[in-house]
């Protein structure tokens, strides 16, 4: 009997998901089900999936074309036989025990969903392992319904220390396919986190344990433009509004939480705009500001007595006026940034791996 489904969406891994692979064929749990969900990648990938799965009959491999992450992640999980999901990154790899201890909780307790710590490993330095010092993760800790919607899913309204992504946890099979109403309306930013908050509010019972069993590599500070930003900041926030209406009764708490996270994202749309060779142009670039500041729910924002204490006074008197060139400048600026820290991020992930 299968305790356990593994769901792993797999586009242009490379070699990374040969260690993937392997972290999961070595669980101490052997009931389990690994499934390997190729979204149409054009490498080696798919003959790495078919190499093991010749190798160790648990795995299970389900080709389609490429329909991105949540859609494939969607397709394992209704391909599982398992009433307990449990998602892996395919450039990731997990502790040994991480199936055995997070089913064991989830039975324990009878909980929804299990959420265990986690490693940050930068690319190939695995010498520089940072484990999440998030205080959910002190001690074991089990939050019950008003606690799961309170302490967790509003934790998403206020940049979300308690962790958004969809690894390092385990799901009931049911609530995972009763969830993602919100997900049509994103492109990419924010999936993670609007998949789990839906989660988290139909959860009856969530535990935590602090035992750091999941390496993932981290991505961000990407140095690639990225088309879908606004859109997607904008669609998130909108979302945010509707949870929040419907759920916490209007908390004026959260609407300020939202709100600084809007106007944080949209310095990142600024200096996105420096990424793109097609913006190049300042008059190119600084028109597309401007269609940012027509939007509604920029205006919306700046008018939350939070923000007004949170940020700089000529940031904020740079979107009330319309001064674009500031704006512009300070794009720029946050865009040279963030190119010293990459550099600094491309040396360390030079170093060797011990």
């Amino acid at each position: 009997m299968v305790q356990m489904s593994i769901v792993v969406p797999v586009y242009n891994a490379g070699k990374k998901l040969e260690k993937c692979i392997l972290s999961l064929i070595a669980q101490d749990m052997k009931e389990l089900e690994i499934i390997l969900v190729n979204d149409g990648s054009t490498d080696k990938s798919l003959n790495i999936c078919k190499k093991y799965a010749k190798q160790d009959g648990r795995i299970k491999i389900i080709n389609k074309n490429n329909e991105g992450s949540i859609k494939t992640r969607r397709r394992g999980v209704i391909e599982a036989s398992s009433k307990y999901v449990m998602f892996v990154d395919a450039d990731d790899w997990v502790d040994h025990s991480i199936c055995t201890k997070l089913y064991e909780q989830m039975v324990l307790e009878d909980a929804d969903v299990v959420v265990c710590n986690t490693y940050k490993v930068f690319d190939n330095a695995a010498i520089i392992k940072k484990s999440n010092n998030s205080h959910f993760f002190d001690v074991k800790k089990v939050y019950n319904d008003h606690e799961v919607r309170e302490k967790l899913a509003a934790a998403y309204f206020h940049g979300h220390p308690f962790p958004a992504s969809l690894f390092a946890k385990l799901y009931k099979k049911e609530l995972l396919l009763d969830s993602g109403k919100y997900l049509d309306s994103i492109i990419f930013l924010g999936e993670d986190l609007y998949y789990n908050i839906e989660v988290l509010l139909h959860s009856k019972k969530v535990v935590t344990i602090p035992e750091s069993l999941y390496y993932y590599r981290a991505g961000g500070l990407t140095s690639k433009y990225m088309s879908y930003l606004f859109d997607d900041m904008v669609s998130g926030y909108i979302i945010q509004k509707e949870i929040i209406n419907e759920y916490f009764h209007d908390d004026q708490h959260h609407y300020n939480g939202i709100s600084i996270m809007l106007l944080n994202t949209f310095k990142t749309c600024l200096s996105n705009l420096y990424k793109n060779e097609a913006y190049k142009s300042t008059p190119i670039r600084q028109a597309v500001i401007g269609g940012y500041l027509d939007n509604p729910t920029i205006k919306e924002a700046l008018k939350n007595k939070s923000v007004q204490t949170y940020f700089d006074a000529s940031f904020l008197y740079a979107i009330e006026n319309r001064d674009i060139q500031y704006l512009d400048q300070l794009g720029w600026r946050l865009y040279r940034a963030g190119r010293s820290k990459r550099y600094v991020m491309k040396v360390i992930e030079k170093l060797e791996i011990v």
